[in-house]
């Protein structure tokens, strides 16, 4: 099997546990080992529903097939740390203005 050469991205490094006593949210932790057959699916189809109309999240932490998470947060991070301000700024919304969501979007209002 020939290697693949992945593209370099800058290690992303966590910033430390806050000290500051807050109230954190509990979050729905998913088993994916479930979903190898038909039932095992139903079910994390409920609780997926359950998790995103009473939580808006879900954290998978068990039983994923993911090796690489390390390399995934770095990638995830490079919108935040690689991209120039100025760059990001041509994907700027006006939906503040227009009275809806502030953020960044690939579309042009």
């Amino acid at each position: 099997m020939p290697s693949v050469d992945l593209p370099y991205v800058p290690h992303y490094v966590a910033a430390p546990p806050t000290k500051e006593n807050l109230e954190y949210v509990d979050l729905a932790i998913i088993d994916i080992s479930k979903a190898s057959s038909e039932e095992g699916r139903a079910a994390l189809a409920i609780e997926l529903r359950e998790a995103f109309l009473n939580l808006g999240f879900f954290y998978v932490i068990i039983n994923h097939f993911f090796t690489q998470t390390a390399r995934m947060f770095d990638i995830a991070d490079v919108p935040f740390s690689a991209v120039t301000d100025s760059e990001k700024q041509t994907y700027a919304s006006t939906r503040k203005q227009d009275g809806m969501l502030q953020g960044y979007t690939s579309l042009q209002y």
